[in-house]
């Protein structure tokens, strides 16, 4: 018994291993094309540090980043006319023309990648502002988990189960089975757990600032039997333009009058109904710091949409909600 025990935990350990060498770490400069990455910042990180992300087969069609970092705050800058919008300009993390910075706790988002183009690669890039005699800026921290997501070959739709697909990637017999984590197209978040929470860009438990000029979808997965994406808003700071707490709603967020993006921050949720008043609403706007329930039978692709124009109004610190897929 003593030697079955022995040999099982010198097994594991070996297993431990082969996992731990399976995951690269590039440092800044460098370039990869493991499935599995991690990418923590240097003690002492130059002004800019970009990795490079090759594909580690012909059949990634996305990669999944999922990070926590520490970065500077947006800055409040004004345009010709005068307006205020926030931007990432001093420390900001750049990816597939998407530009973030803040304070992110296990974010994620979904590049497309396709590496059918022996050519390809996406580019991960961060900006530090120069902190030589800089006041107020962070110590810049982050760390990020890189997945290459693989389709099996000839899948124009991806596959949404966990059955697995054989196939075989440069001449090697394989199982891709990573089609519960590769999302629909087009979607710059997805989350296939049946239930979760989702918070805007820079959130910061509230304190923060969500970008101008965002427009992405956010998507859950869709089983055979899904009937419904319930959403409980706990805390909602979006387009804020009255001193109220209150949940307005479709012309009170986006005027379908208006031939400009003005006036147009909105969480868009089709075809949804509030669970107290029964209301029907399609676009999401305004302050609350209270428990909002709504629902969504929308029979096509299971998401929601965010969109921030040009314009910062005090208090965007953006959205916060628990989600149930049934």
């Amino acid at each position: 018994m003593k030697n079955c025990i022995a040999s099982t935990l010198l097994l594991l350990v070996a297993v431990s291993a082969t996992q731990a060498a399976s995951v690269a770490t590039p440092t800044c400069g460098g370039s990869t094309s493991s499935k599995n990455i991690n990418l923590v910042n240097p003690t002492n990180p130059p002004r800019e540090c970009e990795y490079h992300i090759k594909a580690y087969s012909k059949y990634v069609c996305q990669i999944r980043i999922d990070w926590e970092m520490n970065l500077a705050q947006p800055t409040l800058e004004s345009d010709a006319s005068g307006l205020t919008y926030a931007e990432c300009t001093k420390d900001y993390f750049v990816v597939n023309g998407l530009k973030l910075c803040g304070t992110e706790v296990w974010q994620h988002i979904y590049v497309p990648f396709n590496a059918t183009d022996g050519d390809s690669v996406v580019d991960l890039l961060i900006g530090l502002a120069d902190r030589a005699g800089a006041t107020g800026l962070p110590v810049p921290s982050w760390d990020m988990t890189v997945t290459q997501l693989e389709c099996p070959a000839g899948a124009s739709v991806r596959s949404l189960d966990l059955e697995e697909e054989e196939a075989v990637i440069e001449g090697r017999s394989t199982t891709i089975k990573d089609g519960y984590y590769v999302a629909p197209p087009g979607c710059l978040q997805y989350f296939p757990p049946s239930k979760g929470t989702v918070k805007s860009f820079n959130y910061n438990n509230g304190n923060g600032i969500y970008p101008s000029h965002m427009n992405y979808a956010i998507c859950f997965r869709r089983q055979t039997g899904t009937k419904l994406l319930t959403i409980r808003a706990y805390d909602f700071n979006v387009g804020d333009v009255v001193s109220a707490s209150t949940m307005m709603t479709d012309e009170n967020c986006y005027s379908s009058d208006s031939t400009n993006d003005l006036d147009a921050d909105f969480l868009m949720v089709p075809q949804a109904t509030f669970e107290d008043s029964h209301k029907h609403a399609t676009y999401f706007c305004g302050s609350i710091k209270k428990d909002v329930v709504i629902s969504s039978n929308n029979p096509g692709p299971l998401m929601v949409l965010f969109n921030s124009d040009d314009i910062y109004r005090q208090n965007e610190a953006g959205f916060a909600f628990t989600y149930v897929v049934s």
